[in-house]
């Protein structure tokens, strides 16, 4: 692919540069797809689609499709929605950037994995050889010019929903209109929102959405309403990179707000880093730089004006329609294991199934392994149409934590 760009240390490929204006369309009209390389008895595609923001605004998003190679049924494939964590502000942190994007999710915080970011998919292998076709966006401004709208929850679902339609324009995908969606912290967050609003996915029809220690608590975790959870020597400056994350990108989506409502002078300054670096090299710099960092970077209390927006882009304030998988490590320094408790004892009070799992001693980094065989099993649930578990009291009763269960 040749570059048309550099953001950061990676050239931004031409195939990442949308037509101007954009062409006319539905949401989800492929933009344009190649062909990249995929495991034995699969292919895949390098997507650039179109989709909206939460204000309706039209973009281009990116992101990559991996389907079985052999024959379809005859009422097409189920497919799976994957919603990455979190990577960061940069274009250049988009996942599907990465030379060989149809593989399984490698964790990079071990020695063997080459990657510094996330790439891939969890349980690839098992969901194609389940027959799934599996498709993973970037979010609108990783990979696409822009800002991205990090935990803009209808922005990072309606790149999420219009990402299925994209592959369903590739023909030799078969992919039909039953789908999941499995979603890690950011993308946790916006899989249990798309269960709440199916709306906009009109005709897809969502049998289910699973989140893997989603991010659905922002609203209550910014008005310090949830209790600390685990933590380690660098949770507070990653916790930092995450909130500057969170602020760059309610800044784009909210023109009314303002960064020094959130942010110190110092913190202002921060926000650069937050605009083009990936995640894990702005939590490096700030736990380098910064020896204490929510007073330098953070104000103390967060401004009316942006708790209202925070709140809006929260989740469990709605019913579900469909039935809703939660799986949380209680190991977990980067989303507070209490912060995911008070998201399912708020949506459970709606009386409509929500499965909430606890893995003794998972981590953040660890979780996607970890329930790797309870999820799987559950989309298959879901797909065959089988009554959904749940581990919420019926509506109106006092809600209960279930015990945490071993790692498998």
């Amino acid at each position: 692919m040749a570059a048309t760009t550099t953001d950061g240390q990676y050239a931004i490929p031409v195939f990442y540069e949308p037509p101007t204006p954009l062409p006319s369309g539905e949401n989800g009209d492929l933009i344009r797809s190649e062909e990249v390389p995929a495991p034995d008895g699969a292919r895949a595609w390098r997507i650039l689609y179109l989709s909206e923001l939460g204000d309706g605004t039209p973009v281009a998003v990116s992101g990559f499709v991996v389907a079985p190679d052999d024959d379809a049924p005859d009422d097409d494939r189920k497919v799976i929605a994957w919603a990455h964590g979190t990577e960061g502000g940069g274009r250049n942190c988009a996942p599907s950037l990465a030379a060989e994007v149809a593989t399984d999710l490698v964790d990079y915080f071990t020695y063997d994995s080459p990657l510094q970011q996330d790439s891939g998919v969890p349980s690839l292998a098992q969901m194609l050889s389940a027959g799934y076709v599996v498709v993973a966006t970037d979010y609108q401004g990783l990979g696409t010019p822009g800002v991205q709208q990090y935990t803009v929850m209808d922005s990072e679902a309606n790149n999420v929903w219009d990402s299925v339609k994209a592959a369903q324009q590739i023909e030799e995908t078969h992919a039909g209109n039953d789908m999941a969606v499995l979603g890690w912290s950011q993308g946790g967050g916006a899989a249990v929102w798309m269960a709440e609003n199916t709306e906009y996915g009109a005709p897809l029809k969502l049998v289910g959405a699973a989140g893997l220690a989603p991010a659905a608590d922002n609203g209550p975790q910014f008005a310090q309403q949830v209790e600390p959870g685990p933590a380690n020597a660098t949770s507070s400056a990653h916790s930092v990179a995450l909130q500057l994350n969170v602020v760059h990108g309610f800044l784009a989506a909210y023109p009314e707000l303002e960064a020094s409502g959130m942010v110190t002078a110092e913190g202002e300054k921060a926000l650069v880093g937050a605009a083009k670096q990936c995640v894990n090299h702005l939590a490096y710099v700030i736990n380098s730089n910064v020896p204490d960092p929510y007073p330098t970077l953070m104000q103390p209390t967060t401004p009316a004006d942006w708790q209202k927006r925070l709140d809006e882009n929260t989740a469990g304030y709605t019913a579900p329609s469909v039935p809703v998988l939660v799986m949380q490590g209680t190991a977990d320094t980067v989303v507070n294991p209490n912060a995911t408790t008070q998201y399912v004892e708020r949506v459970c009070a709606f009386g409509e199934p929500v499965q909430y799992t606890r893995y003794s001693d998972a981590t953040h980094q660890t979780i996607p392994k970890d329930a790797s065989s309870e999820y799987m099993s559950w989309f298959a649930d879901r797909f065959e149409g089988v009554d959904a578990p749940t581990t919420c009291a019926p509506a109106g009763s006092p809600q209960t934590v279930p015990d945490p269960i071993p790692v498998p």
